[in-house]
């Protein structure tokens, strides 16, 4: 259908020619850039006018307009999250705050393709030759190193007219730099009225339950529950820092901490996507669908407490990262209504009763007396999503007998110099139902 899908490869640069000090002082202008850009934003400066002020000679035209996007993205993000902010009945002390403008260190360079830096492929080592002009008149030259799957991708996009090559951003970790490099291509995605298999992805604050259902006969192909509760753990941590540290009037720690969580978040997300993708890639024609979230979470008031868990669960996050992966593996993506999935028994439709991550059929008639909570609503996602392309209202019902729920946590420890999934990990869910 057309659909186009960007994706981030992530290389080791080596540098064979040029002075690696005009990489550092090119990353050092960037957050010199960086931080006047917020400024002036603050200012009520438009972009056409930040990027005359912010003009300078020691920077390559098209690099500081890549920075100067990337800041005002960043500033377009914090404005986001205040508005929610303003719009509680309630809001406590965790006032979103500005992006800091204040710091000295660093900041990645980022680069347009055949301007900011040039990728090429050498014809007798295969190797991916790179130039990097980090300012103007100078040229750093090497090549990349990579995972080979990775390696192999960024090879083929080179030498294919389907894909474009797009901005890359320059990095400096452990005493090696990085260079992570976007991709955009085109894929014919099949619409989701055409598949076989419905998967129907249910997530809340520490889970993501994942059912396959052959769409004919309604069996269910496969089950996994993916745990990632130390996403939700670190959050709680994080806040409870923060208000305490604002309580005695030392706000800082939030600017410390906040991209630490973040990072770990957005970490965990890759993975828990990818394996989503992945198991939904291991049976035929699948469609992935979700629940629809807009309206729940401003119709749903649970308190101060439960209202800031709820509000602050990356939902549309995880739900971006498995639909632009699945778009990259052309399967179609899908969303139903969200309303009782927990709370309805997916054997014979009846309400249910849900405590933690149980869940009790009321109906003596239903042979389903207990299921995972979490997995119940899964199948009823994907039910749902049979009757919206089937054009019928007939929601229920599935097998009374249900494999047995597997559980794998995503959880990591130290520096990741990349969010990794593997196909295993997808597989294990994986349970044949007789």
């Amino acid at each position: 259908m057309g659909e186009a899908a960007t994706k981030t490869i992530q290389t080791r640069l080596h540098i064979a020619s040029g002075e690696p000090s005009w990489l550092h002082d090119a990353r050092l202008a960037s957050r010199e850039i960086f931080n006047d850009t917020i400024r002036l934003k603050q200012r009520g400066y438009t972009r056409t006018e930040i990027q005359k002020e912010v003009d300078r000679d020691d920077v390559l035209r098209n690099n500081k307009c890549a920075v100067v996007g990337k800041a005002l993205q960043t500033w377009d993000s914090y404005q986001s999250l205040l508005d929610w902010w303003h719009e509680q009945d309630d809001p406590d002390g965790g006032k979103p705050t500005p992006p800091n403008t204040d710091r000295s260190g660093a900041y990645p360079l980022v680069m347009a393709h055949t301007e900011g830096y040039r990728l090429t492929v050498d014809d007798d080592t295969s190797r991916i030759q790179v130039r990097i002009s980090p300012k103007p008149y100078k040229k750093v030259n090497g090549h990349l190193r990579g995972e080979p799957d990775a390696m192999d991708e960024l090879r083929d996009t080179l030498t294919s007219d389907e894909v474009d090559v797009g901005q890359a951003e320059l990095l400096y970790r452990d005493g090696v730099y990085y260079l992570h490099v976007t991709v955009t291509r085109e894929f014919d995605v099949p619409e989701p009225d055409t598949t076989d298999t419905v998967v129907g992805v249910d997530i809340n604050e520490r889970n993501a339950a994942l059912t396959a259902l052959d769409r004919e006969t309604m069996r269910t192909k496969g089950t996994l529950v993916l745990d990632y509760g130390r996403v939700k753990q670190e959050r709680q941590r994080y806040h409870t820092i923060t208000t305490r540290c604002q309580e005695h009037g030392k706000p800082s720690i939030h600017r410390k901490l906040g991209d630490k969580v973040e990072r770990f978040t957005e970490w965990v997300l890759h993975r828990l996507s990818r394996a989503v993708v992945e198991f939904a890639e291991q049976f035929p024609n699948s469609v992935i669908v979700f629940e629809d979230m807009s309206g729940i979470r401003d119709e749903i008031k649970y308190g101060t407490y439960m209202n800031r868990r709820l509000h602050k669960l990356p939902f549309h996050k995880f739900e971006k990262f498995v639909s632009y992966k699945a778009t990259w593996r052309e399967i179609p993506t899908d969303i139903v209504d969200a309303y009782y999935n927990s709370k309805t028994c997916s054997c014979c439709g009846e309400r249910g009763y849900r405590q933690g991550r149980r869940f009790r059929c009321m109906n003596d008639e239903c042979d389903v007396v207990q299921d995972h909570a979490d997995r119940n609503a899964s199948v009823n996602i994907a039910w749902r999503e049979k009757a919206k392309l089937d054009g019928h209202n007939t929601n229920y019902r599935t097998h009374k007998t249900q494999p047995q729920v597997r559980l794998v946590r995503l959880s990591g420890s130290g520096r990741v110099s990349r969010p990794t999934s593997s196909r295993s990990l997808a597989e294990q869910g994986v349970l044949a139902h007789d």
